[in-house]
């Protein structure tokens, strides 16, 4: 594989240190005796403070401030002698914008994400739901609506219908008529444009599950299938157990076949009664599906990647604190919830590596940031998912290089 990274010593930039997953990659990497430079856009991040991180630094907000941002990075680069460059969240897509002013400054490291357009393609839930189509996967049929007597009509064409934003993530910028977030919203809220379409489909009843993969020149070298035994108000899940889905392995590999995919890249999936794997979204990142690859496996893939590797079904990795908060705010649950926990391990407080977990507190800062920002009239449920992220999502606006 002629893109995988030679240097027999890696020097690692992983940017967007709060996600859950981040914290895990950063420290395999860690355990693994790899350097890694931990960024994000405060100083409290999580991820920044695991034993996995050799050092920590502090950057713009990418998506208020892009080109701060890239031009930080760069100096980061510069500075720590940075090699490899491991985006973890959304600020993928003002890295890859700007692709060819960092390889211009740093042109012998390695950049392990796609090209923008591509990263685009899949991003936007419209354009993915064609390119599933063409590759032959399975996707409730949909209609997208780009403005309101277009999304109106389009939900009348169902009984039970689902509603997304073309752009939309973590739970959020959805509608639906059926199912536990039925209610919560009104339609008349919903506000579609050609710039931000909404995508309307059937509701389909069946299990959530999701997958993650490490890709080389479109090639997948290592791959995880998991579902969630428990979910935080009918969002995301905080217990992740690894599955056997052949169907997944399948769907991965012509994606990243057909858009010859180098770096992370994750997919929701509903699988109905029959089986079938009806595709939901990418995600062109890292997601939880990490968590269940060892370190040696996640190693490997990156620096020197021998084949496919499939994490075997029945391992499990949880979120601690979150399963705590649903058991507190619904104590009727409290014994399913330790049913659905038994047996994983906390992806914060890893062994002797528990600064993480204080530093989740700890960040409660950039909550107070997000409140200030965007205002609090919103559903405490999205509340808890967009303060991870305001920061740092790409809405498909167009994006100038620095």
């Amino acid at each position: 594989m002629s893109g995988v990274m030679s240097s027999p010593d890696p020097r690692i930039l992983a940017s967007t240190s709060r996600m859950p997953f981040a914290i895990d990659e950063i420290r395999k990497l860690g355990l693994t005796d790899r350097y890694v430079l931990a960024t994000d856009t405060f100083a409290s991040a999580p991820g920044s403070h695991t034993r996995g991180a050799a050092e920590r630094a502090v950057t713009p907000r990418p998506t208020q401030q892009p080109d701060e941002f890239v031009d930080s990075i760069i100096e980061l680069m510069g500075k720590h002698d940075i090699n490899w460059l491991l985006p973890m969240f959304e600020e993928v897509f003002y890295l890859a914008a700007n692709r060819n002013k960092i390889v211009a400054a740093h042109p012998d490291a390695t950049l392990f994400f796609p090209d923008f357009e591509t990263l685009h393609k899949v991003h936007d839930k419209v354009s993915f739901t064609a390119l599933c189509k063409e590759l032959g996967l399975a996707v409730a049929e949909p209609i997208t609506a780009t403005n309101e007597d277009e999304f109106k009509a389009a939900i009348a064409n169902w009984d039970h219908w689902f509603a997304r934003a073309a752009y939309g993530r973590g739970g959020m910028d959805i509608i639906t008529n059926t199912g536990p977030l039925a209610g919560e919203g009104s339609v008349d809220d919903i506000h579609p444009t050609v710039e931000n379409p909404w995508m309307v489909q059937q509701f389909l009843t069946g299990t959530d599950r999701c997958s993650w993969s490490v890709a080389h020149e479109g090639e997948i070298v290592l791959h995880s299938c998991y579902e969630h035994p428990l979910s935080i108000d009918d969002r995301g899940g905080v217990v992740f157990q690894s599955v056997d889905s052949p169907q997944s392995l399948e769907a991965a590999q012509k994606f990243a076949k057909a858009l010859n995919w180098t770096g992370q890249i994750s997919f929701d999936y509903m699988v109905t009664e029959e089986g079938t794997h009806y595709m939901v979204e990418c995600n062109p990142r890292p997601t939880a599906g990490c968590t269940i690859a060892t370190p040696e496996e996640f190693d490997t893939a990156l620096f020197n990647p021998d084949g496919l590797v499939v994490v075997p079904a029945g391992r499990k990795k949880k979120i601690e604190f979150a399963v705590i908060r649903d058991t507190l705010l619904h104590p009727s649950r409290a014994r399913s919830n330790r049913s659905a926990a038994k047996g994983a391990t906390d992806v914060y407080a890893g062994k002797h590596d528990y600064l993480p977990l204080l530093y989740t507190a700890l960040s409660l800062q950039h909550i107070r940031a997000y409140r200030k920002e965007l205002g609090m009239n919103r559903h405490k449920g999205e509340q808890l998912v967009a303060t991870q992220f305001f920061d740092v999502l790409y809405d498909g606006t167009e994006i100038v290089p620095a």
